[in-house]
């Protein structure tokens, strides 16, 4: 039996019955650490001794002489347990760093593949989400709706009635204006074709009068003439306009003037009948006028009386797209919205979705994207209520939905009855391996042979760092979405590299092995 003593703690190596995977805790993979990883590095190409805070730092993981700090001030056996106050390495033994671990504080909370990409997805169980929205929430295409306020949203539907009926008035109000305003212009051309038939009547009227003015004077003048020239032969014809009352030649007798009455009135007659006839023509134009008039603002009114009787439809129509929309396509709307641990689902928004409500409902909802969405999400959950559910639910359903209820609550009683929490299934801290299980040898002729996952921690760390930068210098969101991703995918190759997409590959092509790859197979460590 091989004991060491680590931080007072007897641990036996080889004393075991058998081996279980678990969850750790942040708290636990930082209370296993010795230090945090914070460059890329792994020895210095000239010295060949580990790089300070790198992957192979001695004040990290121990010396790599037995019994030798860093900076050669300590040596020899008689110093065991001292901490070089100059270069920081405690004087141990080199074996070490077979045991003593690392860590990285990420920038982004990562999720762990084997909880996403296994088969059942644990993540997407837990969470009621299939393994394809889990995957767009984790690698930044769609956001996850984390938290609603009931009580923000509430007031925020109120504000959007409130909204509706303002938006109702002002449109029925606008139409209506449009509306008297066309009924205005109507009513001012019709007066005109009034006062058109009016003057049309008038100049009827000013004419007869005209006329029979003119036939009186002729009629008098006629009548003088007659008496002038009674008992005379007539020289020409004495004629009222066309009607002849005296030939030419015949003798002009003392009835002669008398006989005037009958042609004047006569004439009198086919004056009224004309200025009767000009009335009556002036009464059809005006007539049609008016209904051409009619026809024509009829014609602007219908479209306008079909508006206002719609208006309240329409405003509701263009709001009802904020209410209401397709949850399974990415775009629910407000009323949609619900939280995901009250309801048990998670929601999924388009971006372009998400920015649309936020902008109007930013109060009454949460959401976002990635490892970090989820972490929220995860915090919330209590698996007493949760297990509680879906017993209720396989109880009281069947076929497909009491399979799955049945394959969730395995997954909710798992993690109750190992007391794991929920958020565990997601990094925000990273254990590094021991160095001398990831090892750098040194070949003939100067060049070195290192493990890959040195390679795959080295794209941790660089990603890491170039998110914690871009954090600090308020970068765009964009970008930092980005780089999000990029981290997400360096751990996932690092845990189980070629699990998700392309795997990664080194130098000749040849792909990087992976911690899942140093474990499982026959070569690897459980064999």
């Amino acid at each position: 039996m091989v004991q060491e003593q680590q931080r007072g703690v007897t641990v036996e190596v080889n004393d075991f019955n058998a081996v279980r995977i678990s969850l750790a805790s942040p708290e636990q993979i930082k209370s296993w650490s010795y230090g945090e990883v914070t460059k890329p590095e792994t020895i210095n190409y000239r010295t060949l001794k580990p790089e300070k805070d790198g992957l192979f730092c001695e004040k990290i993981f121990g010396p790599t002489k037995d019994f030798e700090c860093y900076c050669g001030k300590y040596k020899r056996v008689r110093y065991k347990g001292i901490q070089c106050d100059k270069c920081g390495v405690e004087v141990a033994r080199s074996k070490v760093r077979r045991e003593r671990m690392g860590h990285i504080e990420l920038a982004s909370p990562v999720a762990h593949i084997w909880f996403v990409k296994g088969t059942p997805s644990r993540l997407g169980l837990l969470l009621d989400i299939s393994p394809r929205n889990l995957e767009r929430i984790l690698y930044f295409a769609q956001y996850a709706v984390t938290s609603v306020d009931e009580d923000a949203r509430s007031a925020a539907l109120a504000r959007v009635q409130e909204e509706v009926e303002r938006e109702v008035e002002r449109r029925s109000t606008e139409v209506g204006e449009e509306f008297a305003a066309i009924e205005a212009e109507r009513a001012n051309d019709l007066a005109t074709v009034e006062s058109d038939l009016a003057a049309a009547e008038q100049r009827a009227d000013a004419d007869f009068d005209s006329r029979v003015e003119d036939l009186m004077k002729a009629a008098r003048a006629l009548e003088e003439d007659l008496k002038k020239q009674m008992g005379k032969t007539a020289r020409k014809n004495f004629s009222l306009q066309d009607r002849v009352i005296v030939e030419k030649g015949a003798m002009i007798e003392p009835e002669a003037a008398s006989r005037l009455g009958d042609p004047t009135q006569e004439l009198i007659a086919s004056f009224e009948e004309s200025r009767a006839r000009a009335k009556e023509d002036a009464a059809l134009l005006a007539e049609a006028a008016r209904d051409q008039r009619d026809q024509q603002y009829d014609s602007k009114l219908l479209p306008l009386q079909e508006k206002r009787d719609g208006v309240s439809q329409e405003v509701a129509a263009e709001y009802e797209h904020f209410l209401h929309g397709d949850v399974a396509r990415g775009m629910a709307g407000i009323e949609d919205l619900r939280d995901p641990v009250a309801a048990d689902s998670v929601i999924l928004l388009t971006e372009s979705r998400y920015r649309e409500l936020n902008d109007r409902f930013g109060d009454a909802f949460h959401a976002g994207m990635g490892a970090e969405a989820l972490i929220n999400v995860l915090d919330r959950v209590d698996l007493e209520v949760l297990r509680e559910r879906l017993l209720g639910e396989i109880q009281s359903s069947s076929g497909q939905r009491r399979k799955k209820a049945t394959k969730r609550l395995r997954v909710v009683e798992a993690l109750r009855k190992s007391g794991n929490k929920p958020s565990w299934m997601i990094f925000v801290m990273l254990p590094v391996l021991p160095p001398d299980l990831r090892p750098m040898v040194q070949l003939d002729g100067g060049r070195f042979a290192t493990s890959d996952l040195n390679d795959l921690y080295r794209r941790v760390i660089n990603r890491n760092n170039r998110l914690k930068r871009l954090l600090e210098l308020g970068a765009p969101e964009i970008i930092i979405r980005n780089e999000k991703r990029m981290l997400q995918e360096a751990v996932d190759s690092l845990i189980d590299n070629g699990r998700r997409g392309r795997a990664v590959s080194g130098q000749g092509n040849h792909k990087l092995k992976s911690l899942s790859d140093m474990l499982k197979g026959k070569q690897g460590r459980f064999r």
